[in-house]
Formats: structure tokens, sequence, C-alpha cells
């Protein structure tokens, strides 16, 4: 046995968990992209790596013996005979959202196997050649769906050689299969309703498929019946490349119609990932129009200004709000105490039936008809929770409105971080007052007729899910920097938030908001209607309180959020921001609802 068999050996027994396993190199490693791997009982059939003598070969060869762990760590076969279809199309189809599953695990679980997988899926894509592809053809679909499923589990680009190909299909498959990615995506870590979720999804392509093949068929029928009449064969062409998809995915066509009015080349729109494309159709369902979002930026804190300033920024703000800190402190004590109760588990007694407990013998002795003998223990923990705190960094926040919300962003961080409990905080503000670049690209264009949203967006991110406190302790202090503070139109902003909390894996999903005012962008207001920002606000909310499982909670201070927000509190001193925000978290983790 060679070291590269003894390091993967040791790998493959290592990640799987499995000790017992046996390992026959037998088969042949002709190619670097041959994945040939296969298991029975506890023999594991790898590839000879005797040839192996490029860098990029042994990458592979580590990716798929990576991939073969993390299959016999994740993947259970009785679950998989149970749900695997009937057909050899379908049946690839499942088999690709299977091995995408265990990839977007295993990609999880350490970098160094990420990189590996990365590499194996690089030469899946150079040994099918998708570049050369010009033409969409049924025999593609287990390639589009697995490439597809890829970028969106895995939320990371394509490799390049893959774009020309796969945009021949996203106008067409996204629209069809994005909700039942979306649905997919929540049980990664269940594989029994992950096959189930996948089972409608391929039903869904079936269908497609098969109308498809109709309409092909259709389509050659008619050039024979029309070989001499070129007027009516392109007519037919023309018909034949829309019609089919014209009801379902009239939107995409709108989408690339507008920009076409707006003079915008078509090759030089970004390639929106399929959140994205999801949150356009939801702007779009809602009557919504954006001028351009190409002047829009995110950022993180830490790079928004130098370290020297945030540290400076972050020595104001515990100068400043000292008091608040300490009253927030004390009242967040409140709820570190009640997650810490719910974590704690415990032995519950006096019950009918469950284990005997001994100490309860003597009484049935006493009493023949005493039953209440047995005990059970409880294990408590807190649900997998995600929470997302979005902040409003407008201008009327300047003070002490942005001074509280900064502090008690960050001491609520740090108590639900010690309780396991993942937080992310965001802000939103614009980049420009009255608006920017993109309001001169309107004047430019001779101002056309109600054109939606005029400034430019400026989302921050202060804590990613990811970051410990540690990490970014200065970043909330960036809330006090001068010339932040700008306008705010929150229902994209929400929309952004929502974007960022979808594509979580935990089961439990808040999102509080944390505001003093309607939208207010007056570049924007004084090109469309008077009350568009806030009609698109309460179309957003709506949409989330109705069509999500986000549970949303408001704070409005010294502004009344009720009439937006199903569940919301007004404050009316930013002292009380602290207090509010507290309560509605002891709610949120009150077991006893």
């Amino acid at each position: 046995m060679t070291d590269i068999h003894r390091s993967i050996t040791a790998a493959i027994k290592s990640i799987s968990e499995k000790k017992n396993l046996i390992f026959k190199f037998d088969h042949n490693f002709s190619k670097a992209y041959d994945l040939r791997i296969d298991i029975k009982g506890n023999k594991v059939f790898l590839p000879n790596s005797l040839n192996l003598k490029e860098k990029i070969d042994i990458k592979n060869y580590r990716g798929i013996a990576d991939f073969l762990a993390l299959k016999l760590k994740y993947h259970n076969s009785k679950i998989y005979q149970k749900f695997k279809p009937k057909g050899v199309v379908n049946l690839e189809l499942f088999d690709a959202l299977e091995e995408t599953r265990i990839i977007t695990l295993g990609s999880a679980y350490m970098k160094g196997i990420a990189s590996n997988l990365r590499t194996r899926i690089e030469l899946f894509c150079q040994k099918n050649q998708f570049n050369k592809i010009k033409k969409r053809d049924n025999s593609q679909i287990t390639q589009v769906i697995k490439l597809l499923s890829t970028e969106y589990f895995l939320e990371e680009k394509l490799p390049k050689n893959t774009l020309s190909f796969i945009n021949l299909w996203k106008p067409i498959v996204i629209p069809l299969i994005i909700d039942n990615l979306f649905e997919i995506k929540k049980e990664l870590k269940d594989q029994t309703k992950f096959s189930e979720q996948s089972l409608e999804l391929i039903k869904k392509i079936k269908k497609f498929c098969e109308k498809k093949d109709t309409d092909k068929q259709k389509k050659e029928l008619k050039k024979k019946e029309t070989q001499n009449k070129k007027n009516e064969e392109k007519e037919l062409e023309k018909t034949n490349n829309s019609s089919f998809f014209e009801n379902e995915f009239d939107h995409e066509k709108k989408y690339l119609n507008q920009k076409k009015e707006l003079g915008i080349n078509k090759k030089k729109l970004k390639k929106k990932n399929f959140l994205n494309n999801s949150i356009s159709k939801i702007n779009e369902n809602l009557k919504y129009k954006i001028y351009t979002n190409k002047f829009d930026k995110v950022i993180k804190a830490d790079k928004y200004c130098k370290n020297n300033e945030l540290l400076q920024l972050h020595n104001q703000l515990l100068k400043e709000s000292k008091d608040t800190f300490l009253t927030v402190k004390r009242l967040a004590k409140k709820l570190q105490n009640k997650l810490l109760v719910i974590s704690k588990s415990s032995w519950n007694f006096d019950l009918e039936e469950g284990k005997i407990n001994n100490s309860k013998l003597s009484k049935i002795i006493a009493n023949n008809n005493f039953k209440k003998i047995y005990k059970n223990f409880e294990e408590k923990k807190i649900k997998d929770t995600i929470v997302t705190l979005l902040i409003d960094n407008s201008g009327s926040m300047r003070g002490k409105p942005i001074q509280t919300a900064a502090i008690c962003s960050k001491i609520i961080s740090k108590i639900l971080e010690r309780c396991l409990v993942k937080v992310e905080v965001l802000g939103f503000t614009t980049k420009e007052w009255k608006g920017g670049k993109s309001r001169e690209k309107w004047i430019k264009n001779d101002m056309p007729q109600k054109p939606g949203r005029l400034n430019e967006l400026m989302h921050i991110i202060y804590k990613a899910p990811e970051d410990t406190l540690k990490k970014i302790n200065h970043n909330f202090a960036l809330m006090l920097k001068d010339g932040l503070l700008k306008e705010n139109i929150d229902g994209e902003s929400l929309l952004w938030a929502l974007s960022r909390i979808l594509k979580r894996n935990e089961e439990r999903k808040i999102l509080m908001v944390i505001s003093d005012g309607a939208p207010v962008d007056d570049s924007t207001i004084s090109a469309n209607s008077s009350n568009y920002l806030e009609k698109h606000l309460k179309k957003v909310i709506k949409f989330i309180e109705n069509k999500t499982n986000i549970e949303i909670i408001a704070i409005g201070i010294g502004h009344n959020v009720n009439k937006y927000y199903k569940k919301a509190v007004t404050i009316n001193d930013p002292d009380q921001l602290g207090g509010a925000m507290i309560k509605n978290f002891l709610e949120l983790f009150d077991t006893k609802k």
C-alpha cells in the first residue's frame, strides 16, 4: 500500500466514522475525471492511484475519497431504496440531487474537504464540455438540475466553462423549480424529507420534458408540411421558441424587456443567483420597480472604515451609552437565565408510565391502586434558531436612538450567542441623499415616467451568523459614524434580510426590525406616488407574515409600527428599546405557550 493509499484510507475512516472498512484498489484510474467508486457491505472499491502524477489528479482523487466517506456518513441506503423512483431519467435526477445533498453537507464539514469536492465538480464540468453546447435538449436535463442544485445548495458560483450552457436553461428552469429547491434545501439534514421533496421536483421536470417533446414533434410535422413556405417557417420557429413558456415565465421576459428599454445591453446584465431571482419576482408581483440596482452596495461594517476609526467610535459608544449599557446588561440577564433554564434537562416524577422509580415501590405495598411510580428524563433544548436584527440606519435615527440600538444589539447578540442561538445584525440606509448615480442616470435618460426606486441602497452587515462577538466587537459602533445615516427604503431592506435568513438551515427563524419611521427617499417619492415606498413595505410585510415561516416582529421608536406589522411594539423613548427587545425575546422563547 502506497503513502497516498494510507492517507486516503485513514481519511475515509475518520470522516465516515466507520472503522471496520476493507479497501480494494483495483479500478483503473485512466483519467483525472474518472469517478468510479463502489461500496459493498464493509468493502470499499477505489481507483488505483499508482499512475497519478498531476496535482489536479491527486486532488480529484482525494475528492473521490472524501465524497465516498461523506456518503458513508450521511447516506442511508434503506431510505434510498424506499424512495428511489422508477425510470432511468427519474433515477438519474434522484441520484444527482442526493449527491448534491451529500456534497453540501460535506463542504460545511471541513475547508479541505470543500476544496477537494470543488475540484471534483470542476473536472466533472470539464469532462462534459458544457461550454461547447449551444442548444437545449431534453437529454441535458440531469446535468442541468445537478449544476443548478449545486449552485443553489452550496451558494457558490459554478465554473466559468458552464455559464453559457446553464444560461440556456436558467430562464426556463429556474421559475419552474425555485420553490421546490427552496423546500428541498430546508431538508438537507433529513434524507427522508429530502427524498420526498426531490420526488416532487422530479414530477415537475418529467411533465416539463413530456410537454417539450410533444411540442418538438409538432414542430417537425409542421416543418414537413410547410417546406416551401419560408415565412410560415420563420413564424413557426418564433412561436416554438416562446409560446410554450409564455405564461409561466412571463416575468423573465418583462425583466429583460425593462432592461432593454433602459438601454442596457443583455450581455452586461449581472447574473443573478436563485434568491435574487426569487426576490425580483416578488417585487414584480408586488408591482414595485427598481430603476437600476447597478449602484447598490452590501458591505461589512469593518470594511466601511479603518480599524483605528472603528475603535475610536467604539470608545465613544461606550462612553456616551454607559448608563444604557448597565441597564440593558442587567435586563439581559433575565433573558440569559430564561434560555439556560430552557436548555436544562431534568427528571419528571410521579408519572403513570415510564421508568420505574424505586423510591416509590413501598407505596405499592401500602396501596395496590397507587400507579404513579414512574419517572421520565426530559431532555430540554432550545430549538435550532437564527435571529436577525434589522436596524434602521436612517438620518432620523441619529443621536440617542442609534446609540441605543447599537449598544442593545451588541449586548443581546452576546447573550443569545452564549445560549447557542445564532445571531445576525444588519443595517439599512442609502448611499446618497436624494438619489445619486441612479438618479443621474434617470435624468440622462430623459426622466421616464414612474421609474420606481431611484436611490442607491446601502446595506451593512454588522454581524454575520458565523461571526463571534470577539471577532466583530467594534462593528456596532459604526452606526455612530458621521455621514452614514441617510434615507431608508424599508421594503427592499426587509427582502434583503429575508434572502439572507432563508439561506440558513436553522429550524426556527426570527426577524426583529427596529425603526423610527415610515420609508423615506425624496428622489423616489418625487418621481412616483407619495406612498410608493410605504405601499411596497406593507406588501412585503404581508408576504413575509403569510407566505414564509419567518417570525417577524417590529419595534418602533416614536413611530407607530402596528399599522404595518401584526406583531409590533411602539416605544416613545429610546431608553425603552433594550427592555422592549428583551421582553419580546422572553415571549418568543416562552416554552409555556
